[in-house]
């Protein structure tokens, strides 16, 4: 039986060189595939996320399918940001500049790419972010004891709170402690869900740096552009950051694959932009 070809590339994302960063597979497809099958060709590729496109009538339009090794995403960050400077540089090389309409399930994201030297920086509209109201002290508790974490770990003044630009994520606000924070509760998820989130992003917010993981807290991730742009948008509603101006968040440390994340806040509309620089890795074709 003969096999199908799958071209792929493989780029970092939020990353200052090769071999950091988030990994990501991007697959330009010219046919139509089921759920089934690019589930299954993202745990071949076994990267925290691949991505599936589609070229659509209209000029920089592409359908969109974004896929962990467990599920597909109704949106995220990293994925959105490689593909942009993937496609800028299989499509437009010879522009410094490239814009795309991404088309997923539910709604469509812009993301743009600019081209400098031999480095592509993405930068994708997360729109506005939506806020939960803050937990209350006694659930706040609950939380931090389920991270790891004592009340005194906390930012005194700042809450825990829900926030979202299509994920949404529990901003979990440290002062010390970063390296200790795990999650070791076994109904995370739902604990999570009792709270309107579905992913949790610790913050220590005087060095602004990030971790997260997958809820049973086996996988940490790399860099998570879906939880910087909340994060973000909570570092300028709680005053710890100016809108208009560029926030610089790390993640990825403790993983040994340091990332460098960009968000800006428009301080006209708080329209969230996340951004940062994408490396390609390699190219390659997967059999079928």
């Amino acid at each position: 039986m003969k096999k199908q070809v799958f071209p792929f590339t493989m780029v970092d994302v939020f990353a200052r060189q090769t071999l950091a960063g988030n990994g990501l597979s991007v697959f330009v497809l010219e046919q139509t595939l089921s759920a089934y099958m690019m589930q299954a060709m993202t745990r071949e590729m076994r990267q925290f996320e691949s991505i599936f496109l589609q070229k659509l009538e209209g000029q920089h339009r592409w359908r969109t399918h974004i896929f962990t090794m467990e599920e597909e995403l109704g949106f995220a960050g990293h994925p959105i940001i490689g593909a942009a400077a993937c496609l800028h540089q299989l499509y437009q090389p010879d522009s410094k500049t490239a814009e795309f309409e991404f088309v997923l399930n539910e709604r469509s994201v812009f993301a743009s790419s600019k081209q400098e030297n031999s480095h592509f920086f993405a930068e994708m509209n997360q729109g506005k972010a939506s806020f939960g109201e803050p937990l209350s002290t006694s659930v706040a508790e609950n939380f931090l004891k389920a991270l790891n974490l004592h009340a005194h770990d906390q930012v005194a003044d700042l809450p825990l709170q829900v926030v979202s630009t299509g994920l949404p994520y529990l901003i979990v606000p440290i002062q010390q402690h970063l390296d200790k924070a795990r999650i070791c509760h076994e109904k995370f998820e739902a604990l999570l869900a009792s709270a309107g989130a579905k992913f949790v992003y610790v913050l220590d917010v005087q060095r602004r740096e990030g971790r997260t993981w997958d809820n049973e807290g086996k996988v940490e991730d790399i860099a998570t552009g879906s939880a910087v742009g909340p994060a973000g948008a909570y570092m300028v509603r709680h005053q710890r950051a100016q809108a208009g101006d560029t926030q610089i968040f790390a993640q990825g440390a403790y993983v040994h694959r340091p990332s460098e994340l960009h968000v800006n806040v428009s301080a006209e509309d708080e329209t969230v932009l996340v951004h940062g620089q994408v490396c390609l890795v390699a190219k390659g074709e997967l059999y079928v």
